[in-house]
């Protein structure tokens, strides 16, 4: 069970916000928890993730070149011609994993506490 959830919730942004109601706090954890630290290894040379995309891809931005990558689904960086100028940035899912001290719960246990608490708001 998660205390303070809204204490918690009114530390976000409104970026923050948008990310813990559209993919709840469990992909935020199995994002930062487990798919960055795959996919950033991989990385080409002087190469960040941006974040995630509209299509919910992984987008990435070369600094020297300015050259953008997504993730595809056989697993590795793939050049784009047309990056995505709006997306979900990595830091703002890492500012919901720390606000949430999502490192301390099981993904199980996070699954519908953002529904819950969505639906909460709007009785």
């Amino acid at each position: 069970m998660m205390l303070d959830i809204q204490k918690k919730y009114e530390q976000l942004n409104t970026a923050q916000k948008e990310i813990f109601a559209g993919y709840g706090l469990r992909q935020v954890k199995h994002f930062v928890e487990i798919s960055l630290p795959k996919i950033e290894p991989s990385l080409p040379e002087n190469t960040f993730v941006q974040g995630v995309n509209a299509n919910g891809k992984v987008q990435a931005l070369n600094a020297n070149t300015q050259k953008a990558f997504l993730w595809i689904s056989d697993l590795q960086w793939q050049e784009t011609q047309s990056p995505t100028v709006s997306f979900d940035s990595k830091q703002d899912f890492l500012a919901v994993w720390n606000i949430f001290n999502l490192s301390k719960y099981e993904l199980i246990d996070l699954s519908h506490i953002h529904r819950d608490f969505l639906e909460k708001q709007w009785v």
